[in-house]
């Protein structure tokens, strides 16, 4: 069914999150409006006209008292013209799957399963090529493409009168496509994931921040238990810090300059000098809106896994302003441990194999 939604005098939808909980139900988000109060029955109108349901929210006493007329009372749910209308004051995710979807779905017949993948480092244009053969009217799998800042959610929804054989056939085909960049199958962010995984593997993480200034540290601070694998955070954003508190050498400094691989991969190797940890990461670069040295959005990311001895240094060249430059160098960098992780748990299963036979 397709459903709209009108916000009155201010929105309160996450646009992203609707369209993905009306995709996993079998339904489509088609229509998004912002409406002063003047124009709330012409645009209730228009929408019904389109759409098969309404959410109505915002400032719902508007809403109400433009239908004081049609409405005996104040309802949270009613009727008109045979269309579901749904009014809240704020549109959250509990919302939709407690409240208005299930009555949606009363009156449709079909029930949905969905798959999810979050998948990295492809685009959606790229995704939808691998997937074309989903992507057909004929197809019994309805793919949704949900991007959001270098990630794409791919939902994949079959009905639920599917024979089960098949549908498992069918996710192992799209796991066959989507897994070499699929970093988890359920609703979870990517530091979430890397959180979890470290607690899993037991690993313990230091972090060094020039270029992202400490956010990427915050993005696992934010989360509750980042104690149990985050050893420091270290905000070196001036050169007299990189040398003093990670030991970066001023004639590299100097050579190479505070923006270099060389100066990232110093102060990973800073922090992986005190044998308390796992995997490091360091960041610097320019994240604008003015450079002092190198261009705007140059960022160099270092990562050093203990075990293996190594530190890698990556280069990236933001386009954002300053606020997205950072984002982006935060959400490299968390791929780039989330593959360090990987990295550890291949290690440790070639470890136990080669003991297991080495005792045969």
């Amino acid at each position: 069914m397709r459903v709209g939604f009108l916000s009155v005098d201010r929105s309160t939808v996450d646009k992203r999150e609707a369209e993905i909980a009306m995709f996993d139900n079998g339904h489509t988000a088609d229509v998004f409006m912002i409406v002063q109060s003047a124009d709330i029955d012409r645009a209730v109108t228009d929408l019904r006209a389109i759409c098969d349901a309404i959410i109505i929210d915002g400032n719902v006493a508007a809403f109400y008292d433009a239908y004081k007329d049609t409405l005996s009372s104040r309802p949270d749910h009613f009727e008109l013209d045979g269309k579901l209308h749904s009014v809240v004051r704020t549109v959250t995710p509990e919302y939709l799957a407690d409240r208005f979807l299930p009555l949606l779905n009363k009156k449709g017949k079909k029930r949905y399963a969905t798959v999810v993948f979050k998948t990295y480092g492809k685009s959606e244009s790229e995704l939808r090529i691998l997937l074309k053969e989903y992507l057909t009217k004929k197809s019994k799998v309805q793919i949704g493409f949900f991007p959001e800042f270098l990630e794409c959610e791919v939902h994949a929804r079959c009905a639920t009168n599917m024979a089960k054989e098949e549908m498992n056939a069918l996710s192992q085909k799209l796991d066959g496509i989507l897994g070499a960049f699929t970093y988890a199958y359920e609703r979870i962010s990517l530091q979430e994931c890397v959180a979890q995984m470290l607690k899993e593997e037991g690993l313990k993480l230091k972090i060094a921040e020039s270029f992202t200034g400490g956010a990427l540290g915050a993005t696992f601070t934010a989360l509750a238990g980042a104690s149990e694998y985050l050893v420091e955070d270290v905000v070196a954003y001036s050169v007299a810090s990189k040398h003093k508190r990670l030991g970066v050498p001023m004639e590299v400094i100097a050579e190479k300059g505070a923006v270099s691989g060389d100066t990232a991969y110093n102060m990973a190797l800073g922090l992986m000098s005190a044998g308390d940890c796992d995997i490091a990461v360091a960041t610097t670069g320019n994240a604008g809106p003015a450079a002092q040295s190198g261009a705007v959005g140059l960022c160099y990311i270092a990562l050093g896994i203990t075990k293996q001895k190594s530190i890698g240094v990556f280069k990236y060249v933001f386009d954002g302003d300053r606020v997205d430059n950072i984002q982006s160098g935060v959400k490299n960098a968390l791929l780039l441990i989330y593959s360090g992780i990987l990295e550890y748990k291949k290690s440790s299963a070639s470890v136990q194999t080669d003991a297991a036979y080495s005792g045969q």
